[in-house]
């Protein structure tokens, strides 16, 4: 019994790591979508009321409002009038580049992340050179596409480089663009000096004689933040919409373009570390629409669609939105408001991983190393779980030794199943042992294993983070260098990986036999398997799994000199 349920347990991780590697949601290229922007049938418009400057001009239409792809704005890659000129926001945090081509975000670069381990590596940069132009916050009149804002030339007064210190609160950058005697533009960023938030205002105002009716739609892009993908580093579109979750895969994305309509929280491109995301500040009059649009670069554009509005002459609309451009780490999500630390998401175990990581992060305050902070917390979690695992190993031994006799009263009772049932529980109560009292101890630790095993999976404190040796990375596979290039593996050997699989095997031969010679079978293969799915797996995640192992293996073999 306890045999079956360990092979259990060994496969059920087993399905959540091909879930996680093969089937869990993620962003891939997918055909682009065509589209064309045109302006609506004035049929359609809505019925409104020209409202004075100072009240929100927005207004609902008559029954649901519907959005239809051709309402959504078109994908615009930034154009480069002459001349171009660019302002630099330097912070403690990050240093940010605006364009005047669309008065768009042209570069967010992160001061503590860099694109690779090496210490001369550049800074991570969450608007990445290989997007191809396809920057953030480009702003659309539905109805008025001729007008061009997302590529026209904004202007601005403000110095080419602005420089935040840790005391300012914050640092305001205006540029305006107009369409003569119809719409001005402003944009106004506020930057700040301890968050990766930045909170942009769109400002349109009405310079026409008579009222303006129209929609505007912003439009963020995202590509991988990294040229060089990973599968085990899944980017995804997610969506906080009334306090749930939801995290849109590529099948979803590919065939069809869901409109998230108000009230929703935020929206966001993510990968495992990093978070690029929309929080509308006047969630009742916005819709969310996320797409593909690019197959080639993997572009997802990320549509922030205001209500109709009507402006009467000389009035203005004000569309205040923020935008957070960091990393997923705990404490700067929660800074950032607005449940943007449900990014941070480890699935079922969320309410077990986030406390493993906060408690994570106060043991490396110690050590200063998170790979000794890692061994230092399986050996914490191995102790408190001791008592259950020793009585789970003490009766794996008990059935063991009883299995002879057991097979006795089988073979004796083979024809009466109620007298077989009768001497079985007499026997175990004669030893005292429970047939279950193997299981119950290991489900109660499932939850706590996946929890860890998900935190370490995607904990951005762990990345470029050393441990020892030939580890520089703990969110990397380990890999020795040996000199040559090996089949599947690449350049460098996987020394932690393979001592895994060995303490997986040696726990595997301590642990009493079940007598089933096709259930030792499979057990005996279940390290080789798990060798293989580890082999790029982060070195972080192998490492916990190998000091795991051979603390069991340091328990049972105790236990099987005691029994």
């Amino acid at each position: 019994m306890e045999k079956r349920a360990l092979l259990a347990f060994v496969l059920s991780l087993g399905v959540v790591l091909l879930w996680e590697v093969f089937v869990a949601p993620r962003i891939t290229p997918q055909a682009p979508v065509q589209q064309t922007a045109q302006q609506e049938p004035a049929s359609q418009s809505p019925k409104t009321t020209a409202v004075k400057d100072g009240k929100a001009p927005f207004v609902k239409t008559e029954g649901d409002s519907k959005t239809s792809l051709e309402a959504i704005p078109q994908a615009h890659a930034q154009a480069q009038p002459v001349p171009i000129k660019v302002w630099e926001v330097d912070t403690p945090l990050y240093t940010a580049r605006v364009a005047s081509a669309g008065a768009r975000l042209q570069s967010f670069q992160l001061k503590k992340h860099r694109q690779a381990v090496d210490p001369h590596s550049p800074p991570m940069d969450l608007i990445p050179a290989h997007g191809a132009g396809y920057y953030p916050l480009a702003v659309d009149f539905l109805k008025h596409p001729q007008w061009s804002l997302a590529t026209r030339n904004f202007e601005s007064q403000a110095p080419q480089r602005i420089a935040i210190q840790p005391n300012d609160k914050e640092a305001l950058l205006t540029l305006t663009a107009e369409e003569p005697g119809k719409v001005r533009v402003t944009k106004v960023f506020r930057f700040a000096a301890d968050t990766y938030t930045v909170q942009v205002d769109v400002i349109v105002e009405n310079l026409g004689a008579q009222g303006f009716t129209d929609r505007v739609g912003i439009s963020s892009y995202a590509v991988p933040f990294e040229a060089k993908q990973s599968r085990y580093n899944q980017m995804r579109v997610s969506v906080l919409q009334n306090g749930k979750l939801e995290n849109l895969n590529e099948k979803k994305l590919g065939k069809e373009t869901p409109v998230f309509k108000p009230p929703v929280q935020w929206m966001g491109y993510q990968d495992n570390y990093f978070l690029q995301a929309i929080v509308p500040l006047k969630q009742d009059h916005y819709q969310l629409v996320p797409r593909l649009v690019d197959q080639k670069l993997g572009l997802v554009q990320m549509v922030l669609l205001t209500d109709p509005f009507e402006l009467a002459p000389g009035s203005k609309a004000v569309i205040p939105a923020q935008y957070y451009f960091g990393p997923k780490e705990m404490a700067h999500l929660k800074l950032a408001d607005h449940n943007l630390d449900r990014a941070l998401d480890f699935g079922w175990f969320t309410v077990i991983a986030k406390p493993l990581l906060v408690f994570l992060k106060w043991l490396n305050n110690y050590t200063q190393n998170y790979g000794i902070a890692i061994i230092i917390l399986t050996i914490i979690i191995k102790i408190l779980f001791w008592p259950l695992t020793h009585k789970s190993y003490k009766s794996m031994q008990v059935m063991k030794k009883i299995q002879p006799k057991m097979a006795q009263i089988r073979e004796k009772y083979k024809d009466d199943r109620e007298k077989l049932n009768q001497e079985l529980m007499m026997l175990y109560r004669t030893y005292k042992v429970n047939p279950l009292g193997g299981c119950l101890p290991m489900v109660l630790q499932i939850p706590v294993f996946f929890a860890l095993y998900r935190m370490l999976y995607g904990a951005i404190e762990l990345r470029h983070q050393p441990f020892w040796l030939w580890i520089n990375d703990l969110t990397a596979p380990d890999r020795l260098d040996v000199g040559f290039n090996i089949p599947y593996l690449g350049h460098g050997l996987p020394v932690l990986t393979l001592l895994m699989g060995v303490s997986m095997f040696v726990q595997q031969k301590m642990t009493p036999s079940s007598g089933d010679p096709r259930q030792e079978k499979m057990m005996l293969l279940m390290p080789v398997i798990f060798t293989v799915f580890f082999i790029n797996f982060p070195s972080g995640l192998v490492l916990y799994w190998l000091v795991n192992n051979v603390l069991s293996i340091v328990q049972q073999y105790w236990i099987n000199r005691t029994v």
